[in-house]
C-alpha cells in the first residue's frame, strides 16, 4: 500500500487570554473541516501545535510533504508588514505569528507545496513583503459582504479567476462562487506572487507563487468542498503536489 502524504495543518492558538477559547488556559483549537478536507483528498493531516520555540518548525517540516496554512480569528500584527494599526485590531498571539512565519519560510526553502486559506494567505503575503488592507469596510469603496452572517457552507459572492492561472486550471472555472469571512485582505502583493482572483469590489481573493508551489485563497473551501467539486480540487491539487513535489496544478 502506498504511504499517504503527510500534510501539516496549522491550528489556532489561545495563549491564555481569549475567553471564548479556554480563557486563562493555553489552548490549541481548529475547525475539524480542515483536517477532514485533507484526509478526504487522500493525505494524512498532522495538526501542528504552536510551540514555545518557533525553531521547532524545522523539526515538523522534516516530516511533512506539504503545508496547509489555515484561517485565524485574529489579525496579523501590522508590524509584520511595516505598518501600525489604523483601527482597533484583534492581534493574534505572537507565538502563533512567529511559528507560522517560521513554517512558511522553512517550507519555501524545502520546496514544499503550500495551500493557504484566509489568514494563512495574509501571513505569506506579509512574509514576502506585501501589505494588507487593515479594514475592508473602511478602506474599500462599496465593499461586498466579506464577513457573511449566513453559515459558511453557503456562498455569498463570486470571484473572477484569471484565465490561464494555476487556480483556473485546478478549479476548471473562471468564475467561482465563494463564502467569505474576513475583515482584511491583501493590498500590495508580495514578491514572487501573482493575483489570480478578485471580487467585483477589487478585493484580492487569490494569488499563486511564480514557482507554482503556493496557492492562496481568501475564502474557506474547507466548508464548500463536499458539495462543490471545484473547491475539492484545491485540496486534491495539494495532495498530488505533496506526492510528486511538482507545482500545484501540474
Amino acid at each position: 500500500m502506498t504511504a499517504l502524504p503527510h500534510i501539516g495543518v496549522v491550528g489556532d492558538f489561545n495563549p491564555g487570554t481569549m475567553e471564548r477559547f479556554g480563557g486563562d488556559e493555553a489552548h490549541h483549537f481548529l475547525n475539524a473541516r480542515y483536517t477532514r478536507a485533507v484526509r478526504d483528498a487522500g493525505a494524512l493531516p498532522w495538526l501542528l501545535g504552536v510551540p514555545r520555540d518557533e525553531t521547532d518548525a524545522d523539526t515538523y517540516l522534516d516530516k511533512l510533504d506539504a503545508l496547509l496554512m489555515t484561517g485565524c480569528g485574529r489579525h496579523l500584527d501590522p508590524a509584520a508588514y511595516g505598518e501600525t494599526p489604523r483601527f482597533d485590531l484583534d492581534i493574534m498571539a505572537p507565538d502563533k505569528q512567529r511559528f507560522e512565519v517560521a513554517l512558511y519560510t522553512g517550507a519555501r526553502a524545502r520546496g514544499l507545496p503550500v495551500l493557504a486559506i484566509c489568514g494563512g494567505m495574509q501571513t505569506i503575503n506579509a512574509v514576502l513583503g506585501g501589505t494588507l488592507v487593515q479594514r475592508i469596510g473602511m478602506e474599500v469603496d462599496a465593499p461586498l459582504e466579506h464577513m457573511q452572517t449566513s453559515k459558511a457552507v453557503h456562498t455569498v459572492h463570486d470571484v473572477r479567476v484569471v484565465a490561464g492561472s494555476r487556480l483556473a486550471r485546478i478549479c476548471g472555472a473562471q468564475t467561482l462562487a465563494v463564502n467569505s469571512s474576513h475583515t482584511q485582505s491583501v493590498k500590495a502583493v508580495g514578491q514572487g506572487l501573482t493575483v489570480t482572483a478578485t471580487a467585483s469590489d477589487g478585493v484580492v481573493e487569490a494569488y499563486e507563487s511564480t514557482d507554482g508551489m503556493v496557492i492562496a485563497v481568501q475564502w474557506h473551501p474547507e466548508y464548500l468542498y463536499p458539495d462543490h467539486p471545484e473547491q475539492a480540487a484545491l485540496f486534491a491539487a495539494l495532495v498530488e503536489s505533496a506526492r510528486t513535489r511538482c507545482p500545484l496544478g501540474g
